[in-house]
């Protein structure tokens, strides 16, 4: 696998893990039966691909730029 490919995929693994958490801690804070529900997973999908599309383009753009200084 190639280092770059690898590190994107870490990355978006990591980012996703910590968005996942978060909304479920918060779902489990403030609406504490709602968690059981697979309703707060389903809406957190379309800012999670958000979140992992910015990351995405953000890592690409210092993975080229760490590149060129080489």
């Amino acid at each position: 696998m190639q280092p770059a490919f690898r590190f994107l995929l870490i990355t978006s693994l990591q980012v996703a893990g910590v968005v996942v958490a978060f909304a479920f801690l918060m779902t489990l804070v403030f609406e504490s039966g709602e968690w059981r529900k697979s309703d707060w997973v389903t809406d957190l999908l379309p800012l999670l691909a958000m979140i992992l599309v910015i990351n995405a383009l953000v890592q690409i753009f210092r993975l080229r730029r760490r590149a060129r200084g080489r």
